[in-house]
């Protein structure tokens, strides 16, 4: 999977991270196909507590990090928060106001997306 990059004009090189996340029964997934392009994002791998998404683009700063749920999750009262690392990060997803992490595992909905979008910053080339 490709990894976009921008410079800014103080030449800065920033690596943004996004992907749409799925499961349709068969565990999660990073979507990519005709309306999907994913950017720096290899893998995302379940756990019982949270969802990890590898992002191994060299980083040495994040600058940040988020994940939102899209319309069907957020009807269903699923809320997410990230915790963001250079290379990987963790997604933990909640119902309600209950502070204890859902099992991704038992979320499961055939168009039903979480959006990640992030940038970390790179070395100087």
């Amino acid at each position: 999977m490709a990894t976009h990059i921008v410079r800014t004009e103080s030449g800065a090189r920033i690596a943004l991270i996004g992907c749409a996340l799925r499961n349709k029964g068969a565990g999660w997934q990073v979507i990519a196909d005709a309306g999907h392009e994913p950017s720096g994002v290899t893998a995302v791998v379940e756990r019982p507590t949270h969802l990890e998404i590898r992002h191994p683009v060299g980083a040495v700063k994040v600058l940040y990090m988020q994940v939102t749920v899209d319309e069907y999750y957020a009807s269903t009262g699923l809320r997410c928060g990230p915790s963001a690392g250079l290379a990987m990060s963790r997604i933990e997803l909640y119902c309600g106001a209950s502070a204890t992490p859902v099992d991704p595992a038992t979320l499961v909905a055939p168009y039903g997306n979480l959006w990640v979008s992030g940038e970390l910053l790179l070395p100087p080339a």
